[in-house]
């Protein structure tokens, strides 16, 4: 029989070859113990850890107790293996080589020297590290040799810490994590957040002043509710800023790879240019939805106020050696971040005389 293909010849290409992103809602656990051999292992319930040998008493335990006692819940929470005599560094560059769909980093040492080895490590990757102090010293204004105060020195944008007077057996980091990374990156904030399981702190409003100074965050009682007050890393920056940030950075990275896998070649044209500048459209549009970046507004003379901003040259303006090496330079955007309500100061006042509009 003959050869169909000689009358129809049908080939279908594939345009679908994607980037794995980044797991930015994925909670890892990282601690020593010797309840099995891999380096990171993947838990969607707390049975299955007893399952696999780890007490009840256990810091990691513990940890992933708080994660998984948030509503909502995590649907997984990652841990990973810190082996016998190794140091931090040498264990998440092992761990990552091993599973790097993670995000937030849960230290199950308190020991000042892992936290601050961990800390240095995160700061070099796209990561967050949250951790918790229970130093009487973290709650002086006057005092600086404190692990708040040490690691804001560092100026560290990829560390949060909570102080917690039970931060030796509660895990307030794990807990704020989970509640927060059920939202996509962008629609969250650290502050104001309910959780579940854990003590509140009884602090006066001087000791909050000093912690909150050092950016350290604190869980206390309001009314009848305990809370997560602040809201930001050891450097001064909003913690879901950084998580926003981490996730657009790879979202445009992800999307503009795309575009040049999937397609024979993109043109040092206008026409490519503009193709290049979708997909970062593409990416705001998204953050904008997901609450990071601010709708376009107007002010009270109905002029526009946008969102964001993206500036792309014109193919005429970039010169022939530029063009020869093949990569395009000079596209730019600016972006205006929706930030957060924290808290609302009103001011009214009483009257017996009559009110107009």
């Amino acid at each position: 029989m003959a050869n169909i293909d000689r009358i129809v010849n049908v080939q279908i290409s594939l345009n679908t070859n994607n980037v794995s992103s980044e797991g930015f809602n994925t909670i890892l656990v990282v601690g020593a113990h010797t309840n099995g051999i891999e380096r990171v292992k993947t838990y969607t319930n707390i049975t299955d850890l007893t399952t696999d040998g780890f007490s009840t008493t256990d810091a990691i335990y513990k940890a992933v107790s708080v994660a998984f006692s948030q509503i909502p819940r995590p649907s997984k929470v990652k841990v990973g293996q810190i082996k016998e005599s190794e140091e931090i560094a040498d264990a998440m560059n092992a761990i990552v080589a091993a599973d790097n769909d993670f995000y937030g980093i849960v230290l199950a040492s308190r020991e000042t020297d892992d936290i601050l080895a961990m800390a240095a490590w995160a700061e070099t990757q796209t990561k967050l590290f949250g951790t918790s102090t229970a130093e009487e010293t973290a709650k002086s204004a006057g005092q600086q040799t404190d692990l708040i105060s040490t690691l804001k020195a560092k100026n560290y944008y990829r560390t949060f810490v909570f102080y917690h007077e039970l931060a030796n057996d509660e895990y307030i980091e794990a807990g704020v994590m989970a509640k927060c990374f059920d939202s996509e990156p962008g629609g969250e904030t650290w502050a104001n957040k309910i959780l579940t399981g854990l003590t509140a702190d009884n602090l006066t409003e001087s000791e909050y002043s000093a912690i909150s100074s050092k950016n350290g965050n604190t869980f206390e009682a309001f009314k009848n509710n305990n809370i997560t007050q602040n809201g930001k890393v050891v450097g001064g920056e909003w913690i879901d800023v950084i998580r926003f940030r981490d996730w657009l950075q790879e979202d445009i990275t992800v999307n503009v790879f795309n575009l040049l896998i999937n397609n024979n070649k993109i043109p040092y044209t206008d026409a490519g240019i503009a193709l290049v500048e979708n997909q970062i459209n593409k990416s705001l549009l998204a953050g904008q939805r997901m609450g990071g970046i601010a709708p376009t507004e107007y002010d009270e003379n109905d002029a526009e106020n946008p969102g964001y901003i993206i500036t792309v040259p014109l193919a005429s303006s970039i010169s022939a050696n530029i063009k020869a090496t093949r990569i395009l330079e000079g596209i730019t955007f600016t972006a205006r971040l929706a930030g957060a309500i924290h808290a609302v100061e009103i001011e009214g006042s009483f009257t017996y005389e009559n009110l107009t509009a």
